[in-house]
């Protein structure tokens, strides 16, 4: 859609410093997404296969810091940013549940800890997915800007730089198919790490409506963190409500079916 005269002067005074300075130079790029590049994200969420409301995601990965081992563990998401992490243990499963409001920690059905300090190690790990997921971008109080070229990672044509209001801060790269390939930004994984997470994003496979990458190799201050494995996905599932995140025992299944093949 093109944007009046109004409208982009108006975006590109909020555009300031060396970024701005840099994408004027760069062949007037600034004035044609005028400040924010909303064309690239939704591009890329239509090339995911559109909107996302929620999910469910059993994955294994291999850890190779804190506490190294193979991990098998369930997130559930609901925008806009309520998550839920379920860890299998060897004596049955850790549940850390944020409602919008507070983190909550169970064993098994049991909760040992509540915290509602907005800087809790959950709320970061539920802004990351809502970021990875690109639907979170879609916020009016987040404001994106292009990456540079010289930004890019290797095998990203086209990227953005997102940041909240907090001052978090996220880069992603997208391919030539607008699919997301790489990602960057705060993260806290307490006890296991936390630091800048990095993560490059494998081959997308469809699950429901939309493409998602089976694979993630992550990074954490420039330490291998681990290599994750999609298992199984179950796409907005009808039974995932707000109300999930009251208790463990309230989030989906996701059946059998939704498992991946190799």
């Amino acid at each position: 859609m093109t944007q009046g005269p109004l409208r982009i002067a108006r975006r590109s005074l909020r555009c300031r410093g060396a970024r701005a300075r840099a994408l004027l130079a760069a062949g007037g790029l600034l004035l044609l997404c005028g400040c924010t590049p909303r064309p690239l994200l939704e591009r890329a969420i239509a090339a995911r296969g559109g909107p996302l409301r929620g999910l469910v995601m059993s994955s294994e990965a291999r850890l190779y810091r804190g506490m190294p081992g193979t991990w098998r563990y369930t997130r559930t998401f609901l925008a806009p940013e309520r998550y839920a992490w379920q860890v299998e243990t060897s004596t049955g499963t850790d549940t850390h549940l944020f409602d919008g409001q507070a983190t909550r920690s169970f064993v098994d059905s049991g909760e040992v800890g509540r915290d509602t300090n907005p800087a809790a190690p959950l709320r970061t790990q539920a802004r990351w997915t809502a970021v990875s997921l690109l639907d979170g971008l879609t916020a009016p109080n987040v404001v994106l800007y292009p990456l540079l070229p010289g930004e890019l990672p290797p095998g990203a044509r086209e990227g953005l730089l997102a940041t909240f209001p907090d001052g978090a801060a996220y880069r992603l790269g997208f391919d030539g198919q607008a699919q997301l390939v790489w990602m960057q930004g705060p993260l806290d994984l307490s006890p296991l790490a936390s630091g800048q997470a990095q993560v490059r994003f494998g081959p997308a496979r469809r699950s429901g409506h939309v493409l998602l990458p089976m694979t993630a190799n992550w990074e954490i201050d420039g330490y291998r963190l681990a290599d994750e494995t999609l298992l199984a996905v179950c796409v907005d599932p009808p039974s995932l409500t707000a109300e999930s995140f009251d208790a463990p025992a309230r989030l989906p299944r996701c059946p059998p079916a939704a498992a991946l093949p190799p």
